[in-house]
This record gives structure tokens, sequence and C-alpha cells, in this order.
């Protein structure tokens, strides 16, 4: 019987050890936004465990169905080698899905190698490329590229906290925004040549090339600018303000092409921009290329290391001060203070301040005092440090001088004028002992506060006007053509130019030869300017940017000896007409006082050498800016003087 014998058929096969066939279906959607879908089938036999095993995997879309692989295996055992056939399976299958079908950019750009060379599509394409571009570089130019001096000139001298997290928050923002270097290089990274031809073969894979590489070329033109923005900013709105309207450049082709689709540039723009090539899906990299996702990451993260490395370096610099005028000359108005409380190694004495005294150069020492630079006062003679050692110190007109400063205090708000031997009362222990103050501000360049209101003590607060100027020039016109403009931003100013020498910072203190000798009003007497060559200048003595002056002994003066010292010396308003005796004065410039008569000269300063007090026999009118010799000038005769 039929029947029997499938029974007796079913029995053997359990004898053989063979168990009748089952089947089992499992279905598995793996993502619906993908469309992609695992099926697994698998026949197996569950009497024995050495039977065979036919296990059948099919990988598909959501079109069709595409068989990946059928591993059959007839022996036991055999599970390890199966594990690892399905671990490459579906590795495969999720480089799959790492690489999404794509298409073109929906951008004018395109147009640049799908239309032909001569098309009109192709030309509108190429202007207005080359109108973003042009915007960029002028961009560029505008944001101080057009050499190093002018970008660290942009540079503010430093930003509060919040200015610079937002300037780190843009950097982040900016290459969110920046879309044309990964679109650029994934597209030349997806699609080889052999892929693009086949797929368009009417088109230039050559103009494919150029075209993306310009697409990325213009990505980096952005982050240079994006970068430029941000370190040259020093307000919140004004990063994001510029960011959009680098934005608005960057979308210049995206706008361009839906004007184009909406026939507003031309028919032939409309066709260009509705052609088959921006609905070709690309769907698989170039076979044998791995590794597309670690090379944008790559790509990414270098952009983001050299924009945040660039942004550190200029923090540092900030912090440092170098963004700031390194060298300055600071004018006080002549007020007085006519009971200055100086400490003194005998204690404290009393002295009338002159505020103009302290006029001339203050150079940043390196220091640094609530994040902004602190300037130190230099030599009147020539802008150099004052001597720290003395050739007889125990002599008053020998005595060290320690320099002033001008320095930014968080206690007040404010920058000052101050110095550590002054004070205002004999109890002032304060962190900030000024004596001049600006009005309170937050600034970190010194020149910003040259156009602010000013505070001066003169044992009560009085309102007062200081110019402070750069010193550091960026070309021969800001040394006033009378010297050169040096690489290191000073003015050199030792050429002589048709019988005229130039003194001072910018060379704005012109000595013409014919007055290197002069003659006073009264009695015809003569004063030449002092250039003996004993102090390594190369050129005349000089206090406060202008020469001195010395009588020429015998030149006719009733009131002088043939052997008396006469000086016109300047400082710092005014012209002061200084006597020593016929002791010093003929010895003065033997060469036995060579080294002592150098360094009065060099550090001369009209407070500490007291020159008001000591010597002084004639003054001057205030001269101000001008007056740079004594010519032309009143001076009038000191009568009886007071406590001074």
């Amino acid at each position: 019987m039929k029947g029997g014998d499938q029974v007796q058929d079913e029995e053997d096969d359990t004898e053989t050890g063979r168990a009748a066939p089952q089947q089992s279906s499992l279905v598995v959607g793996l993502s619906e936004k993908s469309g992609l879908v695992h099926r697994s089938v698998k026949n197996a036999s569950f009497a024995s465990a050495s039977a065979s095993t036919a296990v059948t995997d099919t990988w598909h879309d959501n079109r069709s169905s595409i068989p990946v692989a059928t591993i059959l295996d007839h022996q036991s055992g055999s599970d390890d080698i199966i594990a690892a056939r399905v671990r490459r399976r579906r590795q495969s299958f999720l480089d799959d899905i790492d690489l999404d079908p794509i298409k073109l950019p929906r951008s004018t750009h395109t147009l640049l190698y799908t239309e032909p060379i001569n098309s009109l599509p192709f030309v509108i394409s190429v202007c207005i490329e080359a109108l973003s571009i042009l915007c960029l570089i002028l961009a560029l130019i505008s944001n101080g590229l057009t050499s190093y001096r002018d970008f660290t000139n942009k540079v503010p001298a430093n930003v509060n906290t919040a200015v610079k997290t937002a300037q780190y928050t843009a950097i982040f923002i900016a290459l969110l925004m920046e879309v044309e270097i990964p679109t650029g290089l994934y597209l030349l990274k997806r699609i080889s040549r052999r892929y693009f031809l086949n797929t368009f073969p009417e088109l230039n894979y050559s103009q494919f090339v150029c075209a993306n590489a310009l697409f990325v070329m213009m990505g980096y033109l952005f982050l240079i600018n994006v970068f430029l923005i941000v370190i040259m900013s020093d307000n919140v709105m004004v990063i994001f303000f510029d960011f959009i309207a680098l934005q608005f450049i960057q979308q210049l082709d995206g706008i361009a092409f839906k004007l184009a689709r909406m026939r507003m540039l031309s028919t032939s723009m409309k066709e260009a921009t509705t052609r088959r090539y921006f609905r070709t899906e690309f769907r698989r990299s170039t076979p044998g290329q791995t590794g597309h996702s670690f090379f944008f990451v790559a790509v990414y993260l270098f952009n983001l290391s050299v924009l945040l490395a660039g942004k550190i370096y200029v923090s540092v610099r900030q912090a440092n001060g170098d963004y700031q005028c390194k060298s300055i000359t600071a004018r006080f108005r002549e007020d007085i203070w006519r009971e200055a409380i100086v400490v003194s190694d005998q204690g404290y004495e009393v002295r009338v301040l002159a505020y103009s005294y302290f006029n001339g150069v203050y150079v940043q020492d390196g220091n640094m005092h609530d994040e902004r630079p602190v300037y130190v006062e230099r030599r009147k003679f020539d802008g150099t440090e004052f001597d720290k050692t003395s050739p007889n110190p125990e002599d008053p007109y020998f005595r060290m001088k320690i320099p002033a400063r001008i320095q930014y205090c968080n206690s007040i708000g404010a920058w000052v004028f101050m110095h550590e031997n002054i004070r205002r009362s004999r109890d002032d222990n304060s962190d900030c002992p000024w004596l001049l103050r600006s009005e309170e501000t937050g600034v970190f360049d010194i020149e910003e506060v040259n156009q602010m209101n000013w505070e001066v003590w003169q044992g009560v607060i009085e309102t007062t006007d200081v110019r402070i100027t750069c010193n550091e020039c960026n070309d021969n016109e800001d040394c006033n053509l009378n010297g050169e403009c040096k690489r290191d931003g000073s003015c050199d100013c030792s050429k002589d130019i048709d019988g005229r020498t130039f003194l001072g910072p910018h060379c704005e203190v012109i000595l013409k030869d014919n007055c290197r000798t002069i003659i006073g009003e009264r009695y015809n007497e003569s004063y030449s300017v002092i250039d003996i060559d004993w102090l390594g200048s190369g050129q005349v003595w000089e206090a406060y940017n202008r020469p001195m002056y010395r009588y020429n002994l015998g030149s006719g003066s009733p009131i002088l000896d043939d052997t008396d010292m006469f000086f016109l010396i300047f400082s710092g308003s005014r012209w002061f007409g200084i006597y020593y005796g016929s002791e010093v004065g003929e010895v003065m410039f033997t060469e036995e006082y060579r080294e002592p008569t150098a360094y009065a000269a060099k550090n001369y300063h009209a407070f500490w050498d007291e020159v008001y007090t000591q010597g002084t026999i004639f003054v001057s009118d205030p001269v101000g800016g001008i007056g740079y010799t004594p010519v032309g000038v009143d001076f009038f005769a000191i009568g009886e003087r007071g406590e001074q």
C-alpha cells in the first residue's frame, strides 16, 4: 500500500538517522527609510547533529531582490566557517548602506561640466562662479590679507570672555555651514572616471574634476574669510552678521539654480537645470575603494584643527600684548602738584611735581597687569632703558632713575599713570596709587584711551588732557618722509637730508644746520649743539627729543664767566637754562669726567634731577609740540624762588 510504503519510508529514515525535512521562514525588516530588507530561509534537520544544513540569505532593496550568497555545508563542524561568511556579508551590506545613492548637486556649479563650454548656461554659470570668487577675494582684502602688517594692525589688542566664547563657537558653526569642501571631495571620491563615463558618456570627466576642485577651493576661501572675521572681531554681533554676509555669497549658485528652474535666467538655463543629470543616482563607489568615512572625518578634523590652532595662536599673542603698540609717546599737560609726596631712602619728602617732566617714550616691558601690557618710562635721551648702575650712587646728580609706568587697574576700571615712589598721601597703600587716570573703560588697546577724558591728582582731582601716540610705523610717511620705516616698525632717522638732522620717534623734530649754533637776542652770546661723540649715538645730544645746547665760552654773555658751564635743555614742555659753576664747568667735558658726564646726559630726567630747583636761571614759555629749537622762544629770568 502507498500508505504503508510511506510509513515504512519514514521509519527507514528514522532508523538511518535522517529526519523528515522541516521549513521555517524568518523575515526581518531592517530599515523603512533605506528600503533595505533582510530575509533568511533556513532548512535544517533536528534529528541528528551530523545532518546537512542549507542556508540561503538574500539581500535586496525595495525594488529588486539581489542574491548575495548561498552557503551549503554538508559536513558537521562547519558552523565557524558559516559564521565568518555571514559576518563578511553583513559588513558588505553595511558598506552598501554607507554608500547611499547620491545625485549631482542642484547648483549652477554643476552646469560647468554638464553643459558644453560654448553654451549660454555654461557662460552664465562661469559668471556666477566668478562673482562668488570675486566677493570672497574682496572680503579677504578688506579683512587685511594684503600684508602681514595690515593683518596685525587689524587684529584687536584683546577681547573679553564673551567674544572669545563666540569666536570659538563660530569656528564650529562655520564648519557646519561650509558645504563646498565636503561636496566636492565626496563627488570625486564616490564617482570614478569609468563610472562617470559609463553613466554620462557624452560628458567630459576632466571638466567634472576641475569643477569640483574649484568647488573645494571656494570652500577654503570661505573658511579663510571666516577665520579672519573671527580673529578680527571684538563684538559678538559683528561676528554673526559677517557670517550671514558670507553665507549669502556661498549660496549664490544655489539661488541662481532655483531662479533658472523658474525660467528667470533664460529658456536654455531652464532646460539645462532640468536635464536627467540631476535625477540620475550614483549608487556605488569605485570598486576596490574603501575608507570613505575615515577620509571625510580626517578632512573635517584637519580643517577644525587648523582653525583652532590659528585662533589659539592669536589668543596667546593677544594675551601677551603682541597686537598692541610696543612703544608709545605720552604727552601730559603742564599740570603742577606742589606737594607731591616722594618716597626716598630717608623716608618721605615733599616736592613740586610738573607732570610734563614725565613726557616721553614708554615701552612694553613684557609684563602684564589685569590682562593688559605695562608700559615703562624710557630715557629722555634716546628712548632706551635707564642705566641700572651709577658711577657715583652717593651723588644726587648720579642717582639711578626709577621709571614711571602706564598700566590698567581693574580695581578702578581705568588706565593710569603711576610711579612707585610717588604717593598721593603718606597713608596711600592702595594697589593702584594713580596720579593720572582715564575715564572708566574696559578697552584693551591703550591707543583707544587717547580721546577719553582724564583726571589728574593735584592734591585734589582735576580734569586734564593726555595724548598718547604709537611710535611704530607702517611706511615712510609715518616717519614724516624724513626717515626710513624699518621692518621692526621703528623709524630710522639717521639720514642727513639737505643739511637737516631729524630727531624723535617719527623723525618729526627737524634740526637745520644753520640752527646748530644760535645767538642770543640781548647779548649776542652764542650756543651750539653738543655733538661730542661720547655717547655712541652718532648724532647730537638730546633730551625729550630736542637737541641740547651749550654756551660757547667767551661768546659775550656778561653774566657768565669763561669757566662757567651753561646749557639750554628741553624738559617736556619748556626750555630751561641750567647753570653749572666754574668748579664743575671746567672739568665736565674733560676725558677724566667722561663717564659721569655721559651718564648724566643719557639719564637726564627733569623731575629726578630737580633741574628747576638746582641750577635753572632761565625758563621759556611753554612750547607744546613745536619749538624744536630755542629760536623765537621767549625766556624769563627766575628771580626769588619760593619753596620748591
